[in-house]
């Protein structure tokens, strides 16, 4: 469903559930500033009114706010914010709701709200009645948290492969990386940049591929793109509307790349870039966020290649590079210097690789979705649009 134009979206309409300490209930519009206070104090970081209204006020998919708090004596303790996303299996569409930004107080911690507000969700969703919710929830729980999703019915459909460049290993000195992570950031800081230029120079495409570039994003060249080569696995479905929001984030900045051959635009690259925190300790990252057609054969890898030239010659001043591992084989990235996350030095250094969890939206409804199981491995396909990366 999509909003009706000019109205103001409420969260669910579902029942109070009130112990006499903590109310939980569905989102209201006057708590937004309550909300974005509990980002900051849970998060430490820095998120306003305009990446919350995108994000979950304006999203297309959904006529209500998908999010459930918690409350006492009138403050906002808690969240279950839901990311919606229009979801694409073998033989079927519909719409599946992420878990994303969970928030509980510090200070009301261990006191059951996490199972509580999801519960509250799933109960609400599940009803009969509710013509506004999910076809089934997936998500990427750090090690942390997975555990408690597990208990409320979701299963593991297998870790992710993100993969990285790591062009300033400087960057990460004094930030949350190990000891490890230090040794191997002080170490290699003299040789990345004269590194990734000779492996740059190493896979130089064929210059009869043109690249152009735009500052916009050009969402129905990226959704015409996608509809030549979809893949049978479970995704977000692509189309101009998709691409107009999803690619909105106030977060970040975005250059689109679209090569072409002799017949034409071949696929799509879109780059956004975003710097996590102010002042001198941030750190610069750029995703490959998106690369469509998600799937194709010898030629589309030669544009892709072109792509990845262009777009990585435009950001060598980001600290990482970061894509996804579907679609690319992995020989691929590693010729252009990316690292895999579930590969030694990576991971040695990261803490948690993203996991898919899922689960269907009752206790006894099947485990599948457009002839797609939720909880196998092979059944994904993930890039960072079908992930909550802010």
């Amino acid at each position: 469903m999509s909003p009706t134009s000019g109205s103001v979206r409420t969260g669910p309409s579902a029942e109070t559930n009130d112990d006499g300490e903590y109310c939980v209930r569905g989102y209201e519009t006057s708590d937004r500033e309550g909300l974005l206070a509990l980002d900051r104090t849970v998060w430490d970081r820095p998120r306003g009114r305009e990446w919350f209204d995108w994000k979950y006020v304006e999203n297309p998919y959904v006529d209500h706010v998908p999010i459930f708090v918690a409350e006492r004596d009138g403050e906002i303790v808690g969240a279950r914010p839901f990311l919606v996303l229009p979801i694409r299996g073998r033989q079927e569409t519909g719409v599946a709701f992420q878990p994303a930004d969970t928030m509980v107080h510090p200070d009301h911690r261990r006191r059951g709200l996490f199972t509580r507000m999801t519960t509250a969700a799933l109960s609400y969703y599940a009803d009969a009645g509710v013509d506004d919710g999910p076809d089934f929830y997936f998500n990427f729980p750090n090690d942390m948290s997975r555990p408690g999703y597990e208990k409320l019915g979701w299963k593991a459909a297998g870790r992710r492969t993100t993969f990285y460049r790591v062009q300033d290993p400087s960057a990460f000195v004094g930030t949350r990386l190990n000891e490890v992570g230090e040794s191997f950031a002080r170490l290699t800081t003299p040789v990345a940049k004269r590194y990734y230029r000779t492996r740059d120079r190493a896979v130089r495409t064929n210059r009869q591929f043109v690249v152009h570039r735009h500052r916009a994003v050009p969402v129905d060249r990226l959704a015409e793109l996608y509809e030549r080569s979809v893949p049978d696995q479970l995704h977000a479905a692509r189309d101009a509307q998709f691409y107009r929001w999803r690619l909105a984030s106030p977060l970040w900045e975005r250059l689109t790349y679209v090569v072409e051959g002799d017949d034409g635009p071949l696929a799509a690259l879109v780059a956004r870039t975003r710097t996590t925190k102010d002042g001198a300790d941030g750190i610069t990252i750029t995703q490959f966020a998106e690369l469509t057609p998600l799937v194709g054969d010898n030629e589309w890898l030669a544009g892709v290649s072109r792509l990845f030239e262009a777009a990585l010659e435009e950001h060598a001043d980001s600290d990482v590079v970061a894509t996804s591992g579907s679609g690319l084989p992995r020989d691929f990235l590693a010729e252009r210097g990316f690292l895999a996350d579930d590969e030694r030095p990576l991971s040695l250094l990261t803490r948690s690789r993203a996991t898919v969890v899922a689960r269907p939206t009752t206790d006894d409804s099947p485990w599948t979705f457009g002839g797609v199981a939720l909880d196998d491995h092979e059944s994904w396909y993930v890039s960072f649009l079908e992930r909550d990366t802010t």
